[in-house]
């Protein structure tokens, strides 16, 4: 019949089911690519408004100086006081009176810092070497940065996410043995190799005892009783 071969596939043929510390390095490559997707998907997001925003900075502006102007109006009455907000106004304010062109160049910057992350989560998601040296870098080079964010105003969140982020490098660095550490790649692929190879299956495989002789002559046949 179609698709039945005369023979076992060659050893060559058959892909090994991952087992031990590559299953539990594939599991935690995968938990960092979803990681990179949620950033891929909010950076994405955020630089896609950030350019919207900036094209139609002229209108946005009116509206929101007009907004101020009828909240301050009610409150207090008199001028338009543009500095001494608080929280989402102080935010807004300061977005506006940013230049045109420096708007853009966030908004580029957003974009082009979530593709990296989805190059990120799809090198993890499949495995790569390649991936885990550019995660590594592209999260070491923003430590720096995330530390001074929490020295200028700490939150939950921010803690959390850099937590992450250490993690990450720290797993990356010295489980994964980038930059030739403990061994490198060659110690990655040899303890690999001892932990799901042809040769361990082998071993934890017991022997199958050959048949006797009498199991294999099997039972007489007709003319041999006919002899006898």
């Amino acid at each position: 019949m179609p698709g039945q071969r005369d023979h076992p596939p060659d050893r060559s043929e058959i892909v090994l089911p991952l087992r031990g510390k590559a299953l539990r390095d594939k599991i935690v490559l995968r938990l960092i690519a979803v990681d990179r997707v949620t950033h891929f998907l909010v950076l994405g997001l955020l630089g896609v408004a950030v350019l919207a925003f900036t094209a139609n900075r002229t209108h946005l502006r009116e509206a929101f100086y007009r907004v101020l102007t009828a909240l301050q109006g009610g409150v207090g009455g008199g001028p338009v006081q543009t500095s001494g907000h608080v929280g989402i106004l102080r935010d807004l304010d300061r977005l506006f009176s940013l230049r045109s062109g420096t708007l853009t160049e966030v908004g580029i910057t957003l974009i082009a810092y979530a593709t990296l992350e989805g190059v990120e989560a799809v090198g993890l998601w499949l495995g790569r070497r390649w991936a885990e040296y550019l995660t590594f870098i592209s999260t070491t080079v923003l430590l720096p940065l995330e530390i001074y964010e929490l020295l200028d105003r700490a939150t939950a969140l921010k803690a959390i996410g850099f937590l992450i982020n250490v993690a990450v490098v720290v797993y990356l660095l010295f489980k994964k043995r980038l930059f030739g550490l403990r061994g490198g790649g060659r110690a990655e692929h040899a303890a690999r190799q001892r932990e799901m190879g042809w040769g361990v299956i082998e071993r934890a495989t017991p022997a199958t005892p050959r048949q006797s002789t009498a199991d294999q002559s099997g039972p007489p046949v007709a003319e041999d009783v006919g002899r006898a």
